[in-house]
């Protein structure tokens, strides 16, 4: 690997002074990356005396050749693909939701004393169901042929896509096939260690003592696209609990 290992201490930090003695209790509560902020249970979380994103910069610019990036076209492709899932999705909850209401008034109608099938509130019941049903054909048409484009359209990149990955892969093969002595020679020179752990049921997850100093909180979750990552600068004396939602992360696509 070109470089040597002075010039990467100094990209990425040589210079932390990190305190043996000590430390501070920091929890973290991993969130899913939605609006709803759902507890990621199962997640791991890395704590880094180091910024592990930084390490990775480096090997990309000693790389031999430049980083594969997903193409533009391919990535707008993707975002397509993505929108008409998420209107196929809609417009299924949509007919479930009008089948489930055709159900409750049948059972309300049915019901009924056989001598109520002339009133008003009878009569509301049965134009409901009327109207209903047409938009359920409607409906139910629609999701078809919203699945159909979708699944048509995802079905059209997948040979550009396994392409792709063969080229990514064997780029990081070479790329990256020294991370970890890198990592190592770090922990070594700053005198401390990576912690790890997963987040229990709650998504939260506590590391102990952690010494003073600069650190960062690692941690990553699947979503439809790759991964949504976190990669946080913290300082444990200043922080006792962190919470990681879609407001201080980002998403990495990942094919």
């Amino acid at each position: 690997m070109r470089g040597n290992r002075f010039s990467f201490l100094i990209l990425v930090g040589a210079g932390l002074a990190l305190s043996a003695c000590g430390g501070s209790d920091v929890t973290v509560q991993v969130l899913g990356a939605g609006v709803d902020g759902v507890p990621q249970a199962n997640v791991e979380v890395s704590f880094y005396p180091f910024d592990r994103d930084s390490v990775f910069d480096v090997l990309d610019a000693e790389a031999a050749t430049p980083k594969p990036e997903i193409p533009a076209d391919m990535l707008a492709t993707f975002g397509h693909i993505r929108s008409l899932q998420e209107e196929w999705r809609a417009k299924e909850t949509e007919w479930s939701e009008a089948r489930d209401r055709m159900k409750t008034l049948s059972d309300e109608m049915q019901a009924m004393d056989p001598r109520a099938r002339g009133t008003r509130e009878y009569m509301a019941k049965y134009e409901e169901f009327e109207q209903l049903e047409g938009n359920e054909r409607r409906m139910d048409s629609e999701k078809v042929a919203l699945f159909e484009e979708f699944t048509a359209l995802q079905d059209s990149v997948i040979a550009r896509v396994d392409s792709f990955k063969v080229v990514r892969d064997t780029w990081e093969d070479e790329a990256y096939a020294d991370y970890f002595d890198r990592e190592q020679s770090l922990v070594i020179e700053l005198g401390q260690q990576v912690y790890a752990d997963t987040t229990n049921a709650d998504g939260y997850v506590t590391r102990f003592s952690l010494p003073g100093g600069d650190w960062w909180i690692n941690a990553r979750i699947r979503v439809p696209r790759g991964n949504f990552v976190w990669d946080l600068q913290i300082d444990p004396s200043q922080v006792d609990t962190l919470r990681l939602d879609s407001s201080n992360g980002e998403e990495r696509i990942r094919l």
